[in-house]
């Protein structure tokens, strides 16, 4: 590269965060040579990502040829002579060159540059297509490793941004080179937001090896998962007993009744033991840190992901307790964040496990937790408040409970359904065989919402609900009485009115001195 900054500005120039030009104009005025390509090695994940999905195909007409017997199958694997096998290769090699090819061309029609005017992508072989961030819309930045890139020192980084066009993933990139750009990132971005003027850095890159722990070694560690703690959650779980009923209804028919193989049995075998290993591949190693930035989590067995989470986009968060979970005394921790959306790739169910930012934890750690999130939840008895909300049942000094007219269609719910609304928090407990409680920030719902069925008008009764941002947790206390509803309602617009006019919400460099990592 040479001197000249991004934008056609010395490098050391300072921008106003307010002073943002059109993307497009912003792009044109970056010169050719300011733009950085992606690792050499990008265009082989793709011919990786090929050969998977050809083993997994391969196994699915496994799977179907199965179902007419062995002898079907003998006969056909008998039949294949040396040419078939040869044609079969130069297929596959040719396949897979012509996957390289493509790559490659999209490699070098790839590149991206971080600018005053915010984070820039170009793409495409015979249409160029321009992707832009500005600083002050992006959330928060996280790190993905797979397998493949682990072993070759590379990642990508995933810019998760507020703006419709979604997240924008930059990589693969040497690790090094991930590590200095999420920290100019999120440094840029945090004065941006702020209205500060910031500095658009050139980053060199590092010759050392990178490693993890160095990279961080400024935060404060929080929370390691112990996998004995993780594999024993999951030997506690539903998901392990639905795994253990497809194999009953496998093995029984076949030993007791001589009935002949299901095939649609199998496949449910597959799937439940393909859902516990996905939590067990998500969750493996996780650790929590706390930094100037928010909460980072890092996580993954054959793909490493790394994500940082601001205090402030979490707008709500829920502590569960599976019935079998109760004699450790386990608890797991989900949070609401605030415009996530999905990344490239990425699933519907791995954005909501993702949400899951405790699996397993003791009840220390998930309200040490959740103190690390909520400054205050406005009771002074904070011990008799979490006994209660947590275990507690029946009538309560801290919880609304729901009317006796509600054991008509909650009979078994009724004694832990409860609400609480405190001068920051809106709690709501509930849960019979699995214990719940939601917890969520007053001035961040998007609505008040009262509803009534059919049912619940002969008893007299009502759904009370806080609408918030979209995601995976809801916060609604149903059945519960009409004057109590109606006081709910009335109480928490003028609370939520109140939080919003003050924003009271601490920022991020109160949040960093009050945890202890400013």
């Amino acid at each position: 590269m040479n001197d000249q900054g991004v934008d056609g500005l010395p490098f050391g120039h300072v921008a106003p965060a307010e002073d943002a030009a059109p993307p497009e104009v912003a792009a044109q005025a970056i010169p050719d040579e300011d733009w950085s390509r992606f690792h050499w090695a990008t265009p082989l994940l793709s011919l990786w990502k090929l050969w998977a999905a050809l083993v997994a195909a391969s196994f699915s007409f496994l799977l179907q040829i199965l179902e007419d017997g062995m002898g079907e199958v003998w006969e056909a694997i008998t039949g294949i002579t040396s040419t078939v096998i040869l044609i079969a290769a130069a297929v596959l090699l040719a396949l897979s060159l012509l996957v390289i090819l493509i790559s490659w061309l999209t490699w070098r029609r790839q590149s991206y540059v971080l600018a005053s005017s915010g984070v820039h992508h170009r793409s495409g072989i015979f249409s160029v297509t321009h992707r832009h961030v500005r600083w002050d819309r992006i959330q928060s930045v996280e790190i993905k490793q797979g397998i493949i890139p682990r072993i070759l020192g590379l990642g990508s980084i995933m810019i998760d941004s507020a703006a419709s066009g979604g997240n924008l993933s930059l990589g693969l990139l040497k690790m090094n080179d991930i590590h200095a750009l999420r920290t100019q990132i999120l440094r840029i971005a945090a004065a941006a937001r702020t209205g500060a003027q910031f500095e658009v850095e050139r980053t060199e890159t590092e010759t050392s090896m990178y490693d993890p722990d160095d990279a961080y070694m400024d935060e404060r560690p929080f929370y390691r998962l112990p996998t004995g703690r993780l594999v024993g959650s999951m030997l506690l779980s539903g998901a392990l007993i639905a795994t253990l009923g497809a194999v009953s209804a496998i093995l029984v028919p076949l030993i007791f009744f001589a009935e002949g193989f299901s095939i649609g049995l199998l496949v449910a075998l597959f799937g439940a033991l393909a859902a516990l290993w996905g939590q067990f591949n998500l969750n493996h190693g996780l650790k929590l840190f706390l930094t100037k930035d928010g909460i980072r989590v890092r996580r993954g067995l054959t793909t490493t992901t790394t994500q940082t989470i601001p205090p402030r986009r979490i707008h709500a968060v829920t502590l569960t307790q599976p019935l079998l979970w109760r004699k450790k005394d386990w608890w797991k921790v989900k949070i609401l964040i605030a415009g996530s959306v999905l990344s490239d790739g990425e699933s519907v169910s791995d954005a909501m496990t993702k949400s899951i930012i405790l699996p397993v934890g003791k009840r220390s750690d998930a309200l040490d937790l959740m103190w690390t999130i909520i400054p205050s939840l406005g009771i002074d008895d904070l011990a008799g408040f979490f006994e209660d909300a947590l275990s507690g049942t029946g009538p309560s000094r801290f919880f609304a409970p729901a009317p006796r007219s509600a054991r008509y269609l909650d009979p078994f719910r009724i004694r832990r359904n409860g609400i609480v609304l405190t001068p920051t928090v809106a709690v709501h407990r509930d849960g019979w065989l699995t214990r719940q409680v939601t917890v969520a920030l007053h001035g961040h719902w998007q609505g008040l919402k009262a509803t009534q069925g059919p049912l619940q008008a002969r008893l007299g009764l009502a759904t009370f609900q806080l609408s918030l941002v979209a995601g995976d947790t809801a916060w609604y206390g149903s059945n519960f009485s009409l004057d109590q509803v109606h006081a709910l309602l009335a109480e928490e617009r003028q609370i939520g009115l109140a939080a919003r006019a003050v924003d009271d919400r601490e920022s991020i460099e109160e949040w960093a001195a009050r945890v202890g990592v400013a």
